[in-house]
């Protein structure tokens, strides 16, 4: 009987972390550097996700709380950004891309203020988003707008601001 609670109290302390997904709050400039350093290409644009469109769903989780990854198209509209600031009118269909983690996957919210970076591929713009978050960033500060322009022109990018 002993050791049936001890293999139970083993198992009910050790199963806890499993069952948690853990993420550092990401930073623009971590986001930034993750992405210039990243073997694809991105641009950096603020702006706003509209009409979504072609949705597909990913394939149900088992043991999940119905959470699921998508794949949709949805229409960007906003800046691109330069040296100069974020200054480049941009109007373009982006392949948008939720992923997941176990049970826990990542959102897309639409018609929100956003800095983000839109992958470029030989079909277009990509957008993908984890479940932990780090490529959007919605309703950004001015702090956030200036740090990151800040990486783009090659000042001080300091990731580890929290």
């Amino acid at each position: 009987m002993k050791r049936l609670l001890a293999t139970t109290c083993l198992l009910a302390l050790t199963a806890g972390p499993a069952l948690a997904l853990s993420c550092l709050r990401p930073t623009i400039e971590n986001s930034y550097l993750d992405h210039a350093k990243a073997e694809e290409s991105y641009i950096l644009v603020f702006g706003e996700l509209t009409n979504k469109r072609n949705m597909v769903h990913g394939p149900k989780i088992p043991g999940g709380t119905g959470a699921r990854g998508e794949s949709f198209t949805a229409t960007f509209v906003g800046k691109q950004a330069s040296r100069a600031g974020f200054d480049r009118p941009l109007e373009t269909t982006v392949a948008v891309s939720t992923t997941c983690a176990g049970p826990w996957c990542g959102s897309v919210n639409f018609d929100l203020p956003m800095i983000t970076f839109l992958e470029i591929t030989p079909y277009g713009h990509r957008l993908t988003e984890g479940p932990c978050g780090g490529n959007i960033f919605y309703t950004p500060t001015e702090a956030e707008e200036k740090s990151v322009l800040q990486c783009l022109r090659g000042g001080v990018c300091n990731p580890d601001r929290r």
